[in-house]
């Protein structure tokens, strides 16, 4: 059985600097995904991957999973095979994640980005690039008013899916802790898949930086590293997948890989960490 709100929390530790952290549009994310987008993000190729990972994900459970969507929209690309018995939605905007016909529960419409956040603003002020070149970390507790998504109860939580969402999270540590939180020890398991695609006025210094290669480098750490539970609970990467484009997307920038989609289609690129007990 899942704990209630109990008031066990987790710590955060900053990994990125100001810079990292930036992007070029500056409003609120209210103001951008006020209007629904009724659109695919991913090419045909991309979406059967994913599909078919959360398939192979899902036998590995218990039953059927819970599954919690996160940055979901009015599809989760889930499988017809192996169906959760719970999904959860987490978005930006009501009317896609009402048109969501998988969703059974919860529909929580949240940013995770509100700079003026009590949490998101010491991670702001952290100055982690001065504190990386010293070599050392300063940890940022967050405990039960604190949580992103309060409505979800302890270790309720058996697979959490987050596509084409990463790119988006100026406190990705924050959302690691959150999601820690919420899966089962041990057996709890978080999906990040993305491609080379993005609205790149809302994706972070930190991402836009990076090829397809270095940003499985990005999310591992950020998983591994961004936050531990006060029980010790961490995550633990399991796998990583690049696959489905020529070798030209994968390695050059967004901007220059666009000129190549032609010749390889979206790549299909995925990390797949387990929370463990320590």
């Amino acid at each position: 059985p899942a704990r209630p709100l109990t008031g066990a929390g987790y710590q955060i530790h900053p990994l990125l600097s100001t810079e990292d952290r930036s992007r070029n549009a500056d409003a609120p994310d209210e103001y951008f995904y006020s209007s629904p987008f009724i659109v695919q993000h991913n090419d045909g190729v991309f979406r059967d991957k994913l599909r078919e990972l959360y398939e192979r994900v899902f036998s590995s459970t218990n039953g059927g999973p819970v599954f919690l969507d996160l940055g979901s929209s009015w599809v989760s690309h889930l499988p017809t095979s192996k169906r959760p018995k719970e999904v959860w939605l987490h978005g930006m905007n009501s009317e896609e994640l009402e048109r969501n016909p998988d969703g059974t529960g919860y529909r929580i419409v949240r940013s995770f980005n509100d700079p003026h956040d009590s949490i998101n603003a010491a991670l702001l002020s952290s100055a982690a690039d001065k504190q990386k070149a010293a070599g050392t970390s300063s940890r940022i507790q967050v405990s039960l008013s604190e949580f992103l998504l309060g409505e979800i109860p302890d270790d309720s939580v058996d697979v959490i899916g987050a596509c084409a969402c990463f790119q988006y999270w100026r406190f990705p540590e924050r959302v690691v802790g959150e999601s820690l939180r919420l899966l089962k020890p041990n057996t709890g398991q978080m999906v990040i898949s993305f491609s080379d695609r993005m609205f790149e006025s809302k994706a972070v210094g930190a991402w836009k930086s990076n090829n397809c290669s270095e940003r499985i480098q990005y999310v591992s750490r950020m998983l591994e590293q961004g936050a531990t539970l006060d029980d010790g609970c961490k995550f633990v990467v399991e796998e990583t997948i690049m696959e489905g484009a020529t070798m030209a997307a994968l390695t050059m920038p967004f901007t220059k890989a666009l000129g190549k989609r032609m010749m390889g289609g979206d790549p299909f690129v995925a990390v797949v960490a387990r929370k463990i007990s320590t």
